[in-house]
């Protein structure tokens, strides 16, 4: 069984709110009602008992006196009563009924009411009558020069206050009426205001799912929904930037082992074919050698940028001298260095303290970085190593006077694949994963990378800055320009 929709669910949920809230609100005004009705009733029948009391002074004293006729007196209040559709009674001093305007019914009882005017005030009691019937009765005294002559009684049933308790009902069901359908009103209104958003967030979801990566959601405010509408938009241009930067990757991985292959695939099937005078096949040995020796380095590359992106590659915990390892790089570049006319310098303290890390990675980003810069010096550069510390961090910086880099290429060399040249020329080997390498190891431990460059033919300084812990270095030693080294030891090129 599908479950209802969010919409639904909050209307109902509004709807049940709305009745139960309005339901015991009518609950609790409508006993008001009622208790105020009667209230209203019960002091009204009371003013009007004392109203007649002070009326008939006059006339109860002439017919006690016998200057009246009792008669005229029981007619007029006969028709008191009927026009106040009330049973009246006259009661002597004693308590004693005098007259009733209702002598076919039981008498009632001398209550309270009753008492209270025997005494001199009016007052009045609800109470039932001998049939049950709930009745209001109010009673004062008939008083000429402060001496009670008779107790004059109104008795009215509280059915009587029916309609006005209906008529208050009704005032009170059409407010609860108007109110609840504007509280209905604002419900949909909300609940369509609430659910509306979800419903676009999830249509959007469900685009991004199926592979639009446009998908995203318009403005929806500062509060909270647009705070979740702003998070799904960050979300999907992430997504998309992951996706067209993995697109990319694929695309310029497969070009970058498709050329070593397509000239490995070529030299063989010329050296297959058994054509080649012997200087040419050699040629092309060495040629299939340095190519192979290309693909293995990128395909390592590629899998240990893999690991660090997975997370898979664990941080060494060996005691890494870098200048030792610095000073062991520089030999191994300088024949490269030698054949490019680029002279190598080394400025680091005399003694530096060691890092905690994988001597293999340091030494990916110590050959990328210094292989960089020396591919890309002129002939008559300087590339230049430096080691330093402050106690708490490890500054590594290669600086060279190569051909610089241009300020809109800047903030793209991180990136995968890159090439300032946006050619992808072979006249600097390399596969642009070099400078996406040595970031993905610098910041595995906890290292930040830069890159200035004051424009073209102006150099590049690459700075790198590790913390340490509480070891210190000492004072600099400048080294000369390093000696060349025997030219066959073998240098794998850096993947720039």
């Amino acid at each position: 069984m599908n479950r209802l929709r969010l919409r639904t669910r909050l209307l109902l949920a509004y709807f049940l709110l709305i009745v139960l809230g309005f339901g015991g609100l009518a609950q609790l005004a409508g006993g008001q009602i009622a208790r105020g009705a009667e209230e209203d009733l019960a002091q009204g029948l009371q003013d009007q008992t004392a109203l007649l009391a002070r009326s008939l002074d006059k006339t109860v004293e002439h017919v006690l006196e016998g200057k009246e006729d009792q008669a005229q007196l029981f007619q007029r209040l006969n028709g008191f009563a009927t026009q106040t559709e009330s049973r009246l009674l006259l009661r002597d001093v004693t308590g004693r009924i005098w007259f009733d305007s209702a002598p076919h019914l039981a008498p009632p009882e001398a209550g309270s009411e009753v008492a209270a005017a025997l005494v001199g005030s009016a007052a009045y009691a609800v109470r039932g009558d001998a049939a049950g019937v709930e009745t209001v009765y109010a009673a004062a005294p008939i008083e000429e020069d402060d001496e009670i002559l008779s107790v004059v009684q109104l008795a009215r049933p509280v059915t009587a206050a029916a309609a006005a308790v209906r008529r208050r009902w009704w005032a009170l069901a059409g407010g609860v009426g108007v109110l609840g359908l504007l509280a209905a009103m604002a419900s949909v209104w909300l609940a369509a205001s609430l659910a509306r958003p979800l419903e676009q967030l999830r249509a959007s979801a469900l685009r991004l799912a199926a592979g639009d990566l446009d998908a995203r959601l318009p403005d929806m405010g500062r509060d909270e929904i647009g705070q979740v509408a702003t998070a799904f938009n960050d979300m999907a241009s992430e997504v998309q930037a992951m996706l067209e930067e993995q697109r990319a990757f694929a695309s310029n991985a497969s070009h970058e082992l498709r050329t070593p292959l397509t000239t490995i695939r070529l030299r063989s099937e010329a050296l297959r074919a058994g054509t080649l005078d012997p200087a040419t096949a050699r040629q092309y040995i060495a040629e299939i050698d340095d190519e192979a020796a290309r693909l293995g380095g990128l395909v390592e590359d590629l899998i240990l940028l893999s690991r660090l992106d997975a997370g898979r590659a664990e941080r060494g915990q060996e005691a890494v001298d870098m200048l030792r390892l610095a000073r062991a790089v520089l030999r191994e570049f300088g024949p490269h260095a030698e054949r490019q006319e680029v002279a190598l310098r080394l400025d680091a303290p005399v003694n530096l303290p060691t890092m905690r890390a994988a001597t293999n990675h340091m030494r990916v980003v110590l050959r990328n970085l210094l292989g960089n810069a020396i591919s890309y010096t002129p002939p008559g550069g300087t590339v230049t190593c430096t080691l330093d510390t402050d106690g708490e961090r490890l500054l590594l910086e290669v600086t060279d006077t190569g051909q610089g880099v241009a300020p809109e290429d800047l903030p793209h060399l991180f990136e995968r694949f890159y090439r300032a040249d946006k050619a992808h020329t072979r006249v600097v080997h390399g596969a642009g994963l070099g400078l996406s390498l040595v970031q993905s190891i610098v910041q595995a431990y906890g290292g930040e990378i830069s890159i200035d460059s004051p424009g073209l033919g102006q150099g590049t300084t690459v700075r790198v800055v590790w913390p340490l812990g509480s070891e210190n270095g000492a004072g600099h030693a400048v080294e000369p320009p390093l000696p060349t080294v025997d030219p066959s030891a073998p240098i794998r090129p850096a993947n720039i």
